[in-house]
Parts: C-alpha cells; sequence; structure tokens
C-alpha cells in the first residue's frame, strides 16, 4: 500500500509539473518566439522593399514610398539594413566577413578612408551601399515626427537630416565612380556626421 501511494504522489508531483511547464512560463515562451519569428519576417520584407527601391530609383522609375510608409509602422525594420550578414542586415560584401555591415562599412570609411586599389576592386558594392542608403534615407524622410518635443528637435529637423544624409550619399557616389578616395572619405564623413546628428536628437526618442 506504502509502494502505491509512493507512486501516487510521484505520478501527482509529475502531473502537477506537466501543469505547470504548460501554464504561463511555458506560453510566455511561445509567445516570445512567435514575436522574434514576426520580427524577422518583417526585417525580410523591409529589406526587400529596400533592395527593389535602390533598384527602381537607380533606373530613374518613379516611386511612391508613401506606400511603402504604410507597411511598416516603425521604422526599425527599415533600419535593420545596416547590420551586417550575420545579423540579418544587409550588409556590404558577404566575401569580407560576416560582419561586415552598411554601417560599419560607412563608419570605417569616414575614419580611415579607402586606397585607390580598394576602390577600384570596390567599386561594385561601394555603389551598390550608396543606393541602399539612399533608398533608406527616402523612406526615413516619411518618418518624421508629428511635432517637435518639448524643448528639442521636431519634423523639419529630421527631414533636414534626411536631406543631409542623402546629398552626401548622392556625393559619395560621384566620388567613388571619379575613382577619387579623398572624396569618398569627405562624402563618408558627412553621411557619417548627419546620421549621428539625427540619431543624437531622435533615437529612442
Amino acid at each position: 500500500m506504502s509502494g502505491f501511494v509512493h507512486r501516487l504522489s510521484f505520478g501527482s508531483a509529475l502531473a502537477l509539473a506537466l501543469v505547470f511547464l504548460a501554464g504561463p512560463g511555458f506560453s510566455a515562451l511561445a509567445d516570445k518566439d512567435k514575436d522574434k519569428d514576426d520580427d524577422d519576417k518583417e526585417v525580410k520584407e523591409a529589406q526587400k522593399e529596400i533592395l527593389k527601391l535602390a533598384k527602381d530609383l537607380e533606373a530613374g522609375k518613379k516611386v511612391d514610398i508613401a506606400v511603402i510608409r504604410k507597411k511598416f509602422e516603425e521604422l526599425e525594420p527599415i533600419m535593420h539594413a545596416y547590420k551586417p550578414f550575420a545579423k540579418n542586415g544587409i550588409g556590404f560584401d558577404r566575401k569580407k566577413g560576416p560582419l561586415d555591415g552598411i554601417e560599419v562599412k560607412i563608419q570605417n570609411l569616414a575614419k580611415d578612408g579607402i586606397s585607390a586599389a580598394n576602390l577600384r576592386n570596390d567599386k561594385a558594392n561601394l555603389i551598390k551601399m550608396a543606393q541602399v542608403n539612399i533608398a533608406i534615407g527616402r523612406i526615413a524622410h516619411h518618418y518624421a515626427p508629428d511635432k517637435p518635443k518639448p524643448g528639442g528637435k521636431g519634423p523639419k529637423d529630421w527631414k533636414q537630416y534626411t536631406d543631409d544624409m542623402l546629398k552626401s550619399t548622392q556625393d559619395f557616389i560621384k566620388a567613388v565612380k571619379a575613382d577619387d578616395p579623398a572624396k569618398v572619405k569627405a562624402a563618408a564623413v558627412e553621411i557619417n556626421a548627419a546620421c549621428t546628428r539625427c540619431h543624437g536628437d531622435f533615437r529612442d526618442s
């Protein structure tokens, strides 16, 4: 009898454990996984839109960016494109390593510049990177806040920062096509500065 009671107690404990695992704790993990899957899906969809827009803009096609804006409530999935391949970003060049993202590339060009040889070798990727940057900037322009923060920057400043970034990126493309390392670095400095100013005033706002 005591053995039966012991087995019954063990079975009851096991049942309670299974109920616990199937309860809110387990459900929260499942919800977290679902949220991550949804985020990953949105990031991939955003990058498809960015790459298509970059191609269309380069071809001189007329585009309605407001349509893209309506697809994404937040700017984050768009900005995720700047991350390296290893972090599900668009990246710069897979051959150069999984951590070689667009943001890092622009920062490194602004800091260290580029040699004439590397400029020639990377010309196609540099131009593609710049076209992606323009597409992101054009989309980001539509995410300006509705009104200024109390005592802070507002929609006018946001649009000015994106305009500055777009102009600097156009200068970057011209410098790359002209095989001019000094002007490539100068343009990268301006791109990075525009992004830094915008992040400083608006990130986490």
